[in-house]
């Protein structure tokens, strides 16, 4: 295409050429002038600093230096008799220092000094008598300056005893002269005040200092002059600084993320201070955060949910986390399913209790617990669950099952209900709205069930895994939520397809990329989204989350004991001391295997994949509504059933064949014996 003159551009024609080629852009009576132009790139700073452009910012700011302050005010009030001492001490010395500085300075004696001793050393008298009446001139005009000095400070002294300044005037006066000569006199690694802190303040990141830890990496980058800093450069943001900066050629921003420990190290400074991003521009930038100090001092905002009057709604934004520069994050629990992953130590339990704190003080929510580590991490919420359980054994496992059974027939019979709602208008989406939510008999109240080791469970029920993928799929809309935590996020364990339909998942601390990938999603490690550089202990509550706002770094709020009892007790006061949703109608968990071989007819040799799914819903609509071939494929792929070809007609089809079931019966008998 042959570019057009500035100066020659026809808009008439331009639009008539675009018009063959697929529309035009702009419409024909349209001109781009010089400020179309500049408002694609003039991207402008805030005026308002990002600390007092909101409330909590402001809040915060005003907290610390409070803080600071009143603790550097009493720190040297307790130490101040102290200080008079070292006062007293360096006070007569710094004096007689003033003192004979200044007639040292008048007389010349450091003026010429050397060339004088040099001239007294070699016996040369004509020479040193030249440089003494050079010395001497200078020292005559030095003498006026010092004579004249005198007088203004005797003059100073009589106009202000003639104004009649009171004593305390003159006490202050004293006092500072005593204070200068002090300071005169200390010696220079004695200061008279102590410090407050215990370490020097990391004061500024600099570009000299991100250049020489890049090139110390080792990743490709061998001149310092090779990284670029786009605007606005280096910059303060929250408690830290924030350098973005361009890496040269195809060098990716994950190579620097996987040696998060060597760039601390090459800035001798903690790794819980050093927080590299990927950029947003493009995958070679790097946004780097280095706090002011390591995290695990900075401490955390005081979370919103920790008011006294903290009230929430599972249909609008509720914090839950922090991110590097301590800023809220926040997420809608409506329409939403949550997939937490992390090696032990990671912190997977409280970052789900702060999804299910968000839940629970929604007054309208019910809620449901299974925790499969065994040791009660939830154990404090059990008067406020519908169903509570703990434990590794049948027990709990089957209950676990029930659970989700009970949430794949809700789901049918919300599905009814919803349906005449929206006959009535009260749903015009077809979706749950909070009007609904808090109706009274409604029967559309919402769900929040989390599975704590969510893995415990589908290794020892396969057909429960196939149940949950039915549940959070048709779940969604109907306002039943699953939160699921695992620490083995494998395809045995965790299958692929309810990752699939998870949106929201928040990587803690995992060994490799394919355990990040299994949790964040193919190709997340290669974008930069990863959570092998967290140490598990050291950086627990620490993550990488993707589906919220901005995916990047998320840090679980942790709040004290006795705030998660204040918290617990509030929701109590909330629900009236009642449980929501009190009785759970049990549904019988179906066998898949035993219910794939009933609906084979008795001629039948096998049947396609689609057409078993077709009669499992048919037969049993409450367990099986909503299932899908690969569902049923993938469930009796578990038992040992392959997937093979079903004649059917003149066709091959895959699907289940009755020898493989048979067999795949068999092996179960046996091992149960």
């Amino acid at each position: 295409m042959t570019a057009i003159p500035f100066d020659e551009y026809d808009d008439e024609q331009h639009i008539v050429e675009a018009d063959q080629v697929g529309g035009a852009v702009d419409p024909a009576d349209r001109r781009v002038t010089f400020a179309d132009v500049v408002s694609r790139t003039d991207a402008r700073r805030p005026i308002v600093p990002a600390v007092v452009r909101s409330a909590e910012g402001r809040r915060a700011l005003t907290r610390w230096a409070a803080g600071y302050g009143g603790h550097t005010a009493l720190y040297h009030l307790t130490r101040t008799p102290k200080y008079l001492a070292k006062v007293a001490i360096y006070a007569p010395r710094g004096a007689w220092r003033a003192g004979s500085s200044t007639i040292w300075w008048a007389v010349g004696g450091r003026d010429n000094h050397h060339l004088r001793q040099q001239a007294a050393n070699s016996n040369d008298p004509m020479t040193w008598q030249s440089l003494d009446r050079t010395r001497a001139r200078s020292s005559a005009a030095r003498w006026w300056a010092v004579g004249g000095a005198a007088l203004l400070v005797v003059a100073l002294a009589v106009a202000a005893t003639v104004a009649g300044m009171p004593p305390v005037g003159w006490y202050c006066v004293v006092a500072a002269l005593v204070l200068l000569a002090a300071r005169y006199g200390q010696p220079a690694d004695r200061p008279i005040v102590d410090r407050v802190t215990t370490r020097a303040a990391f004061t500024k990141l600099t570009g000299e200092m991100v250049r020489a830890a890049v090139v110390a990496l080792g990743i490709g980058v061998k001149d310092p002059a090779q990284l670029k800093f786009p605007p606005p450069g280096i910059h303060k943001d929250g408690p830290g600084w924030l350098a973005r900066f361009d890496l040269p050629g195809a060098i990716v921003a994950t190579a620097l993320l996987e040696k998060r420990d060597n760039l601390a190290a090459a800035l001798r400074l903690p790794v819980d201070q050093v927080w590299p991003e990927v950029g947003p521009d493009h995958p070679g930038q790097v946004d780097l955060w280095v706090g002011f100090q390591p995290s695990s001092k900075m401490g955390q905002p005081r979370w919103a949910l920790a008011a006294d009057n903290a009230r929430t709604s599972i249909f609008a934004p509720q914090p839950f986390a922090t991110d590097a520069r301590q800023r809220p994050i926040s997420t809608v629990l409506f329409e939403r399913n949550f997939l937490i992953g992390g090696q032990p130590g990671s912190g997977k339990s409280y970052a789900a209790r702060t999804l299910l704190t968000i839940a629970m003080l929604d007054p309208t929510v019910e809620l449901k617990v299974a925790e499969f580590k065994g040791v009660g991490d939830f154990l404090d919420l059990q008067a406020l669950c519908s169903t509570y359980v703990v434990g590794v054994d049948d027990e709990a496992f089957e209950t676990g099952s029930d659970i989700i059974a009970w949430a794949l027939a809700e789901c049918e019979r919300r599905g009814k209900r919803i349906l005449a709602a929206k006959k009535r208008g009260e749903a015009p989406h077809g979706k749950i709205t909070p009007e609904l939510a808090a109706k009274p008999g409604s029967g559309l109240h919402p769900v929040f069930i989390l599975l704590d080791e969510v893995h415990e469970l589908f290794a020892a029920d396969p057909a429960a895994a196939a149940a949950a993928e039915r549940a959070i799929k048709r779940g969604r809309a109907l306002g039943i939520i699953f939160c699921l935590a695992t620490q083995i996020p494998d395809k045995d364990s965790l299958p692929p397809n309810i990752t699939r339909c998870i949106s929201t998942r928040w990587c803690l601390s995992v060994l490799g990329q394919v355990e990040n990938d299994m949790i964040l999603g193919t190709g997340a490690y290669k974008r930069g989204f990863t959570g092998t550089v967290y140490r598990p202990g050291v950086d627990a509550g620490w993550g990488v989350m993707v589906g919220v706002d901005k995916p990047g770094s998320a840090r679980s709020f942790f709040p004290r004991p006795e705030v998660t009892a204040a918290i617990v007790a509030r929701a109590g006061q909330l629900r009236g001391q009642a449980v929501v949703g009190d009785t759970m109608e049990r549904v019988q968990a179906r066998d898949m295997l035993a219910d794939a071989r009933a609906v084979l007819h008795p001629s039948e040799a096998g049947v396609p994949w689609a057409v078993l799914a077709e009669r499992l819903a048919a037969q049993w609509p409450e367990m099986y509504a909503g299932i899908t071939a690969d569902m049923v494929r993938e469930s009796l792929d578990r038992y040992g059933v392959p997937s093979q070809d079903v004649k059917v007609g003149r066709k091959n089809i895959k699907g289940a064949r009755r020898t493989s079931l048979d067999a795949a019966q068999q092996r179960r008998e046996i091992e149960a014996e």
